[in-house]
């Protein structure tokens, strides 16, 4: 992926909860352009990455400092050339707050889906929620 560390399972459940949110509310969750703006965008909703699963990844380094801070990297196009600026104490927003609910929506429901969407969205490949964990939520399963 992105910061070049290897594909599982846990890979698949972050890309259903895309596909869960943008389905809901018809917008793109992260409408990053590059890597380094996909990574800023995990980070905005979810706060900084684990240094453990920072140190694994292969390019880490075109993202990170060697003290593994942020370096967000945007494209000005008036000079023509990538300003770099370091981001430090990032605020995570959480999904939840990315959602509105609709008129006449089940309010249970909807907090149902956005505890399913919180642990989904977890930085951390190994602790986000499993297949099996997803499908015994209780927005999947109705309880």
């Amino acid at each position: 992926a992105v910061l070049g560390l290897p594909y599982d399972h846990s890979l698949d459940m972050w890309s259903v909860g895309c596909c869960l949110y943008e389905l809901y509310t018809g917008k793109i969750l992260f409408p990053g352009g590059t890597n380094n703006g996909m990574l800023w965008l995990h980070m905005e909703l979810k706060g900084p990455f684990p240094k453990k699963m920072l140190r694994k990844g292969a390019f880490t380094t075109q993202h990170f400092d060697q003290d593994l801070n942020f370096h967000a990297t945007d494209e000005n196009l008036m000079m023509k050339k990538a300003v770099n600026k370091l981001c430090m104490n990032v605020k995570p927003k959480g999904v939840g707050a990315k959602i509105s609910s609709f008129a006449g929506e089940d309010p249970k429901m909807l907090s149902s889906f956005k505890d399913l969407l919180e642990k989904i969205f977890v930085l951390d490949p190994q602790k986000r929620l499993t297949v099996s964990q997803a499908l015994s939520h209780p927005f999947i399963t109705g309880k």
